[in-house]
């Protein structure tokens, strides 16, 4: 119960007393004070003593308010132009006296027969309006709601200090106790793929009020793979490059395996590739136990940008961010031929062989052969061998030559331009040869 503020200064009463007022109660522990008096009587203040009943005291309805029961009331005055006095905070449930007083031109009345009245029990809380739930993370939900209204006027005695929230899904569903005055909540737990929705209510001291309408159907996403680091590029050659990554966080889902992607745009293409003119490639399908893989077929002399992402049975992550630009080798003409021999030679028919050049870029598309029969070359002749590959080195035959001494070289073409002649080989015909045994 409200003490007063300050003492009023007493009165001596020179009129009889006031009509006794009329005391409505309101929820919730509160009541609203009316005075009653004629226009005629001209009334200047009025005055107002209240107190809770002492427990086990006799109903004091209809006593004279002039007696003094020596017990603490609470007073206050008003000016004459306030009719209705709300009165918050009383003890609900619990009997209430009031008597009135009143001021005009020819002095104060006595006070008003005593008046009972018991501010009603607040009622439980209303339904919570307009629940609403949101993805706070893979199994997280955020479920907010607006309060009950009646507990906004409600002030202390009605106030909701607890809630409870029901989450429910096609098969079960769990409910949470939340204390104090709040407006959200965060429902831990969930799993992908599940409808989920959410109801709360909130307890005062009269009880739980009922529950909200159903929350709108709430999926968490599927916990796909965390966004990878940058990836880095090393030993750069024409056609390869070696891409190293790190692995995403541990997660209660394993990675599937691992995809790649680069152009050599600026920038990645948002959907379809943009410009038709660069290289863009998609890598899909590497081992999850991979931290490193060699990207083939590249274009030689191209600046390349790389992205990576993980994958499991949910789906993709997102790319990571684009690496540092990485550009491969200029491509140029083929390497001098090495290694020229002649493995096999009879009387007029000779098998030459070499390592393949390196192609530096691009396909090795033709050889040119020169022989001679001086060893500066100064007589040689061109033309062009029918080259096999077998056993990973290129071979050549040649027919119907004369019993004579000659000196090859070969060079190896690609659209670049032509390689440097290999050295020599030497093959004397003129001397006899004759087939090994195996």
């Amino acid at each position: 119960m409200a003490s007063p503020t300050r003492s009023l200064e007493p009165f001596d009463p020179v009129l009889s007393a006031a009509a006794e007022p009329v005391v409505l109660p309101v929820p919730a522990g509160a009541v609203k004070v009316l005075p009653r008096w004629a226009e005629e009587d001209q009334v200047r203040r009025w005055r107002l003593k209240y107190r809770q009943q002492e427990q086990g005291e006799t109903d004091r309805s209809g006593e004279e308010g002039s007696l003094d029961d020596g017990l603490a009331w609470v007073e206050v005055e008003l000016r004459s132009f306030t009719r209705e006095l709300p009165l918050v905070g009383l003890q609900h449930g619990e009997p209430h006296i009031f008597k009135v007083a009143v001021e005009t031109p020819h002095g104060w009345s006595d006070w008003s027969t005593v008046v009972s009245c018991i501010p009603p029990s607040p009622l439980p809380p209303g339904k919570c309006a307009a629940v609403l739930a949101s993805v706070h993370d893979d199994t997280t939900a955020l479920v907010a709601w607006t309060r009950p209204i009646d507990c906004a006027a409600a002030v202390n005695i009605g106030e909701v200090g607890c809630y409870r929230v029901l989450t429910s899904w096609p098969n079960g569903q769990r409910e949470e106790m939340v204390e104090g005055d709040i407006d959200h909540h965060f429902v831990t737990g969930l799993e992908c793929l599940t409808d989920y929705r959410f109801q709360v209510s909130g307890e005062n001291c009269s009880g739980w009020g009922e529950y909200s309408d159903l929350s709108p159907v709430l999926q968490v996403p599927p916990p796909v793979p965390h966004r990878l680091q940058q990836p880095t590029l090393r030993r750069a050659t024409h056609h390869t490059a070696v891409i190293q990554w790190q692995h995403p966080q541990s997660s209660g889902v394993p990675v599937d395996s691992f995809g790649f992607r680069y152009t050599t745009a600026e920038a990645f293409p948002e959907g379809k590739v943009a410009n038709p003119a660069a290289h863009y490639v998609e890598v899909t399908d590497v081992p999850s136990n991979a931290s490193q893989f060699v990207i083939q077929n590249l274009r030689p002399g191209q600046q390349y940008i790389f992205q990576v992402r993980a994958l499991n049975k949910f789906g993709k992550g997102v790319w990571s961010d684009t690496s540092i630009p990485t550009r491969t080798l200029e491509g140029k003409a083929p390497s001098k031929i090495s290694s020229l021999a002649a493995p096999n030679i009879y009387r007029s028919f000779i098998t030459l062989q070499w390592t393949p050049a390196e192609e530096n870029g691009y396909e090795v598309t033709s050889h040119l052969m020169r022989y001679a029969n001086k060893e500066d070359m100064s007589d040689a002749q061109e033309m062009v061998p029918i080259v096999v590959n077998k056993g990973g080195l290129d071979q050549c035959e040649l027919r119907h030559l004369k019993k004579s001494a000659y000196w090859f070289q070969i060079a190896a073409f690609n659209e670049v331009g032509r390689s440097g002649w290999s050295d020599p080989c030497h093959v004397n015909l003129s001397v006899e040869h004759r087939l090994e045994d195996a």
